[in-house]
């Protein structure tokens, strides 16, 4: 998983990322500066935050970024967080989350410190393979096994805080002029950052020794989330501005945002679904300060923001309804149980990882959105009928226990919304306008996590995971064989109806997917690797590969032990990375990590070989890229080592 502050980056390695965005003073119609004391127009630029995530092994990893600095040459120091930010790296998993940050005079930087404070984390670990037990909680240690984290300890164990410092590439520093642009963007390779001890799997530890990459290159087409109070609309002008108030931040005003609309955006405001300028009509029609969601893109070009679709009102939070959130793994009447997900309590106005599972009731007088369409009239559907296994939701309603202390939720007076789902499969047959599948995972839970009875028109047509039937539509299908991989977005069919099984709106080839290479070498290897000026070479026979041994293509794992040569990985055609070395200094030196981030392969190949030349062992290996099986060749945008 990834960290990232983004500059026009693909996604780091893949995992989790967090963004940010410099832009010059005077701004433009999306992008606002916002005003820093002793900062003016002519000397600053302006800082947007944006930050993603991918599925993992942690259930949750919740914890507060503290602090993000910037380094100028001369060793002058920005912080560009006002506050600190409160992030579950596993709850953004197919967005970007934007958040807005102070003013950023001009300047060479060189460098970026980020602090993680973990003094109130939510750190959770899945404990068997399939994803099917109960989460459970992580003891937290830092690189000295001091713990910083332990959820029994009252105060909280200080001190929480892991701070690591990252180089700018040589070649690629990050310089802030008035009246340009510039973005950077910051990786905390969450998969790299983090050893996982499951030796007792009731009490998992894990160890932090923080990785972050930051570089200057932009690329970047992952879907972005902007959340915050409405300021004013533009129908006309197929627009409206927010302050950002990014996850559940209340009254942070993080900068304002114009929010472009299309005749396409799909809109739900206080529970009604509309299309185009309708939507923003009804936008417009709630007070000032209506909380708001919007999806969309963000240009390349002009860094103009376009949402598909946008939440308004009570269809983002209620003054007297609590929030449910996860994925639907079974269903007995109006009885769902939800696994995997949060839920947002007004009692104590806080967002909480539910470990447990959930048990939702909903009725005929729950109202029954679903995410990005408009339900017919004409032929109304019962609110019943509709959420299913498989579904991933977003409930509101009153959090409770049941007599047993069991979580419960009640949305029979309230409301529900079926968000869109993904799901990843093997094909077993290719017909006209459908797919039958393997089913391997929904939500990035195994298939056997969820029990499909009663999702069938009949007991003998439930859902079955040998046996997956996707509806695609107008989707292409002429390129896929049968055995190929792949992944669906879109909403599992209504409770009792199938088959089919699923309606797919969107198809992803695991051919065209990028892939992740991770490989652990314990305390390091000299062996691990060669290098040179044409790829890496990793030795898939040392003896001291570790827990991370494996190429993972959505939920497949590809065993590294298991393979009969090395694997040879190559730098994809003018790819600018980032590459990253991180130099790990044996605790007790007094020294700091350092993390050199390159922007081409040759640059990096030849710092990491004068490092191997020096006897540097290998610890972790990290590359992003695709896979090719037959000839055993990763070819790789991102890679990222972890050597002393």
């Amino acid at each position: 998983m990834l960290f990232r502050i983004l500059s026009r980056l693909p996604r780091w390695l893949a995992p989790a990322a967090l963004a940010v965005g410099l832009v010059a003073c005077g701004g433009s119609s999306s992008v606002p500066v916002i005003s820093q004391q002793g900062c003016s127009a002519s000397s600053c630029g302006n800082a947007l935050l944006t930050l993603t995530d991918a599925a993992g092994d942690f259930a949750s990893y919740a914890v507060d970024v503290a602090s993000l600095k910037l380094t100028k040459a001369d060793g002058t120091s920005v912080e560009t967080l006002p506050t600190k930010t409160r992030v579950d790296f596993t709850q953004l998993v197919n967005v970007t989350e934007f958040i807005a940050s102070a003013a950023i005079p001009q300047g060479d930087y060189v460098s970026a410190t980020m602090t993680l404070d973990y003094a109130n984390a939510a750190i959770f670990v899945y404990t068997d393979a399939n994803n099917t037990q109960t989460a459970q909680v992580a003891k937290v240690l830092d690189t000295g096994g001091n713990t910083i984290y332990l959820l029994s300890a009252t105060p909280p164990v200080t001190p929480s805080t892991v701070t690591v410092t990252v180089q700018l590439d040589n070649k690629n520093h990050l310089v802030i002029n008035p009246g340009k642009l510039a973005r950077l963007a910051l990786d905390f390779n969450v998969a790299a950052s983090n050893s996982v001890d499951l030796t007792d799997p009731t009490a998992p530890i894990v160890q932090v020794k923080a990785f972050i990459v930051a570089s200057v290159v932009p690329t970047d087409s992952k879907q972005v989330r902007v959340r915050g109070a409405l300021l004013s609309t533009d129908v006309g002008g197929e627009s409206y501005t927010l302050t950002v108030e990014p996850f559940d931040d209340e009254g942070t005003d993080r900068g304002q945002l114009v929010v472009h609309t299309t005749a396409q955006t799909s809109f739900e405001v206080d529970g009604t679904a509309y299309t185009g300028d309708a939507g923003l009509t009804a936008l417009g029609a709630d007070p000032a300060g209506t909380m708001t969601v919007a999806f969309g893109t963000l240009s390349g070009a002009d860094h103009s923001f376009t949402a598909s679709r946008v939440l308004g009102g009570t269809s983002v939070e209620t003054n007297s309804l609590d929030r449910l959130q996860g994925v639907v793994i079974s269903r007995t009447g109006n009885t769902l149980v939800v696994r995997g997900g949060s839920m947002w309590q007004h009692s104590d106005d806080q967002d909480h990882f539910s470990a447990k599972d959930v048990t939702l009731t909903i009725a005929d007088t729950t109202a029954i959105t679903i995410a990005g369409q408009v339900l017919s009239t004409a032929t109304p559907v019962s609110p019943l009928s509709l959420p299913s296994v498989g579904s991933r939701i977003t409930a509101f309603g009153k959090a409770g226990k049941d007599g047993s202390g069991n979580l419960s939720f009640d949305a029979s007076n309230g409301r529900l919304r079926i968000e869109l789902t993904t799901l990843w499969g093997t094909a077993t047959q290719i017909g006209t306008g459908s797919v039958t599948l393997s089913l391997q995972a929904i939500e990035g839970r195994a298939a056997s996590a969820f029990n499909f009875a009663g999702t069938g028109a009949t007991s003998a047509q439930d859902s079955n995971p040998a046996s997956y039937v996707v509806t695609t539509g107008a989707l292409p299908l002429a390129t896929l064989s049968a055995s190929a991989p792949l992944r669906f977005f879109g909403h599992v069919q209504r409770f009792g109806a199938a088959p089919p099984d699923f309606n797919a709106q969107t198809l992803v080839d695991f051919t065209d997917t990028s892939a992740l290479l991770e490989a652990s070498f314990g305390a390091g290897s000299t062996a691990a690797l060669t290098a040179s000026a044409a790829n890496l070479v990793l030795n898939v026979g040392d003896p001291l590969l570790g827990w991370l041994h494996f190429i993972r293509v959505g939920p497949q794992l590809i065993d590294l032990k298991s393979l009969l040569s090395n694997v040879t990985i190559a730098p994809a055609a003018a790819s600018t990375g980032p590459f990253a070395i991180h130099t790990d200094v044996p605790q007790g030196m007094g020294q700091p990590d350092t993390i050199a981030v390159f922007n081409t392969y040759a640059d990096f190949e030849a710092a990491l070989a004068t490092r191997l030349a020096a006897g540097a062992k290998v610890l972790k290996v990290f590359a992003l890229g695709h896979y090719d099986a037959g000839t055993n060749t990763f070819t790789a945008a991102q890679i990222a080592l972890d050597v002393m």
